[in-house]
C-alpha cells in the first residue's frame, strides 16, 4: 500500500474521531444524568446558600428542612466521590465561570483527613470527561501527569478509557432518556432510602484535621475559601455524623485544636462527627445518614447555626 493511501486514511480516522468526539460531548453536556453535568448547567442563578461536599453532605444534608428553618433558597452541589481538590473546581466553576451567587457557603469536612488531600477519585474524576477543555478542569488535572493530557486532546481517548460512564448506554440515553437521575433535581440531594447501615467496618473515623501541615498545604481547602472570598461569600464549615466518630481524649484534642484554627482563621465550624453515634437506624450504606438521620442531623447544624447568628 501506498505511504499516501496510508496517510489519507489515518487524516480521514482523525476526522471521523473529532467530529464523533465533539458529537458525544455536546450530548452529554446537555444532559444531566450525572450529578455533575446538573451542577456545571447551573449558570447565573441567585441562592442564598450553596452546600458543598463529598457523598455525607450529597445524601446527609436535606434542602427542603433547611429552606424551612432559614426561610431560604438553597442548593446542593456536593458530589459523590469527590474529594477536596474536585470540590474546589465544581466551586470554581459554579461561582467563577458560571457566575452564580450565594451568601453562604455551607462546607461539609466530615472526613477530617481528606481536607489535606490531593488525591484522586475515580467516581468524579470519569464524570468530569465532558468538561476537561475547561481550564479549571484541565488546569486541576494537568499536574498528575502526561495521561490527562491524551484525556484533554486526544479525540475519544477519554470517552473510552471511561466508558463505563460515557459509553454507548449512557450516548443512547441522551435521546431515549430510560435511565433516571439518582438525586433531586431541584433542589441536588440524595437519600439512602431504607437502606441501613451494614456495620461491617468497625474502625474508629479519626478527627485528625492534619493541622500541622495547615501552614503549607489545606491547598485545596484554601482554593475554595479564596473562591468566597472572591465572590462575597461566607464560609461555613460543618461536619456531619460519622456513625463511628472517635470520642477519645486525643480525638477531643484533635477537635479543639481545629476549632482554634478556624476561629483565628475567622471560619465558623460546627462539628456534629459525634451527633447520632452509633444510631445505626439513622445511617445508610457505608455509613451515610439515611432520610431520617438527614431530616435530624441536617435540623441540628441549622438551629446551632441560627443560634450563632442571633448571639453574634
Amino acid at each position: 500500500m501506498r505511504p499516501k493511501y496510508v496517510i489519507t486514511g489515518l487524516i480521514i480516522l482523525a476526522l471521523i474521531a473529532t467530529t464523533m468526539h465533539f458529537w458525544m460531548e455536546s450530548r452529554y453536556r446537555n444532559t444531566m444524568l450525572y450529578k455533575t453535568q446538573w451542577i456545571i448547567q447551573k449558570e447565573k442563578q441567585q441562592y442564598d446558600y450553596v452546600v458543598l461536599g463529598a457523598s455525607h453532605s450529597y445524601v446527609g444534608f436535606d434542602i427542603g428542612v433547611a429552606d424551612s428553618l432559614l426561610n431560604q433558597k438553597g442548593i446542593n452541589i456536593s458530589l459523590d466521590g469527590s474529594l477536596i481538590g474536585t470540590q474546589s473546581v465544581l466551586a470554581d466553576i459554579f461561582f467563577n465561570r458560571n457566575k452564580n451567587k450565594a451568601n453562604t457557603l455551607f462546607f461539609c469536612i466530615d472526613n477530617p483527613s481528606a481536607i489535606n488531600t490531593e488525591v484522586l477519585t475515580d467516581i468524579a474524576d470519569g464524570r468530569m470527561m465532558p468538561y476537561m477543555n475547561y481550564e479549571e478542569v484541565f488546569g486541576f488535572y494537568k499536574p498528575y501527569g502526561v495521561k490527562w493530557y491524551f484525556d484533554r486532546y486526544v479525540p475519544m481517548w477519554k470517552y473510552a478509557e471511561y466508558n463505563y460512564y460515557w459509553g454507548p448506554h449512557i450516548f443512547s440515553d441522551t435521546w431515549a432518556h430510560f435511565m433516571k437521575p439518582d438525586f433531586d433535581t431541584t433542589s441536588g440531594s440524595r437519600y439512602d432510602y431504607g437502606n441501613r447501615y451494614d456495620n461491617s467496618d468497625t474502625g474508629l473515623v479519626s478527627t485528625d484535621f492534619q493541622l500541622n501541615d495547615a501552614k503549607d498545604g489545606y491547598k485545596y481547602f484554601k482554593r475554595i475559601i479564596k473562591t468566597c472570598k472572591d465572590n462575597n461569600i461566607k464560609p461555613v464549615l460543618f461536619t456531619l455524623p460519622l456513625g463511628r466518630a472517635d470520642t477519645s481524649a486525643a480525638a477531643k484534642q484533635h477537635l479543639a485544636a481545629f476549632d482554634e484554627y478556624c476561629k483565628k482563621e475567622g471560619f465558623e465550624w460546627h462539628y456534629l462527627g459525634d451527633y447520632l453515634n452509633y444510631q445505626f437506624e439513622y445511617f445508610g450504606t457505608k455509613g451515610h445518614l439515611n432520610k431520617k438521620g438527614a431530616e435530624l442531623a441536617t435540623a441540628k447544624f441549622i438551629n446551632e447555626y441560627i443560634a450563632n447568628q442571633s448571639a453574634k
